[in-house]
């Protein structure tokens, strides 16, 4: 199966700054801009998409992820919609459970069943479907004859529940389990068995990672700094639901220790590397969760994901790093699969 890769980088915006952000990514060539939903650290997303819309003609545009425990289903649709209409069918609705956006909230990440049933939900309100309320019946019909294609779903997931609904109900999976071949090929067997489940293939989902990279000029610089990149990350395989028994003992030791004590105080890109979070990790676990190390090194390491069936990598960088994967890293993992 011939997938063309997407490469795309997410963090929380600042304020008014969609359309700068959304453009300086689509010139460096990455294939998708995400807006990092939480509404203590960046104001409301869905303005920033459509003012990214508005700036931009090829780079797709993610919400989030959102979460139903926060906004309602049919809330989720009818923002997310104006954005596929002024895009032009580049918008992508992300959802998940809920983490920094619920945490802060004081809410706790939706329930699994809930979950299926709002995926569901939203489903019909973005495929123009009327969802009916006992005696009351609800749908987008404010759309009316506008040029509007249905917009696909995006489901992250690092769970194993939570992989399988991805598999069984979105069109795009966003696995958040880390860069390495072992987890990836984990993730990969509970996608296939749900999808052989419904009658679908991964030729009806794109596969896509999360993947906490550092860039560095020497693969010992890389390692060492990408220790400190994976807490954010590996602490959404320890909520509730994980198995942390079943986990690998080199991620164990990480996950019950983040799923005890981690601080959403320290759940963004500006705060000191040394932190309550990062101290939990050591050097040997982030060189397995995460990537780093000079372009060639990460660019090899992705490579290898390809192979195994993902074609989507999501990646939060800052500065010369997030200009250096865009013009060092991508192009190589590109030829790479092109000269298969």
């Amino acid at each position: 199966m011939n997938v063309a890769l997407e490469f795309g980088t997410t963090n929380f915006c600042p304020v008014f700054q969609g359309a700068a952000v959304a453009q300086a990514n689509e010139a460096l060539g990455y294939d998708l801009q995400l807006f990092g939903e939480n509404h203590n650290m960046a104001a409301d997303i869905f303005g920033e998409l459509r003012d990214a819309a508005r700036a931009t003609s090829r780079i797709k545009l993610l919400a989030g992820p959102v979460n139903f425990v926060t906004r309602d289903p049919g809330v989720v649709a009818s923002a997310i919609a104006p954005i596929q209409l002024l895009s032009a069918g580049r918008a992508i609705c992300g959802i998940a459970r809920g983490d920094s956006a619920v945490a802060l909230a004081g809410r706790r990440p939706q329930r699994h069943d809930d979950l299926a049933r709002d995926i569901g939900l939203v489903r019909h309100y973005l495929n123009r479907e009327t969802v009916q309320f006992a005696a009351r019946e609800s749908r987008l019909e404010w759309i009316g004859d506008l040029p509007y294609s249905p917009v696909p779903i995006e489901m992250v997931c690092s769970g194993p529940r939570a992989i399988a609904l991805a598999a069984v109900a979105a069109d795009r999976i966003g696995l958040s389990v880390g860069a390495s071949p072992e987890r990836i090929r984990w993730a990969l067997g509970i996608i296939d068995a749900a999808l052989a489940s419904v009658g679908r293939t991964r030729s009806d989902v794109r596969i896509g990672a999360y993947v906490p990279v550092a860039i560095a000029d020497t693969r010992e610089a890389g390692r060492a700094e990408i220790r400190y990149r994976v807490a954010g990350w590996a602490h959404m395989s320890s909520f509730p639901g994980n198995d942390l028994d079943a986990q690998p003992e080199i991620m164990r030791r990480v996950t019950e220790q983040l799923r005890e004590g981690y601080d959403y105080r320290f759940h963004r890109a500006d705060v000191p590397a040394d932190n309550p979070n990062t101290r939990q990790v050591d050097e040997a676990f982030g060189d397995w969760f995460g990537i780093g190390g000079h372009p060639t090194y990460v660019a090899e390491r992705l490579h290898e994901l390809v192979e195994l069936g993902v074609h989507t990598f999501v990646t939060s960088l800052v500065g010369r790093e997030h200009e250096r994967f865009a013009s060092e890293v991508m192009p190589l993992v590109r030829a790479a699969v092109a000269s298969r």
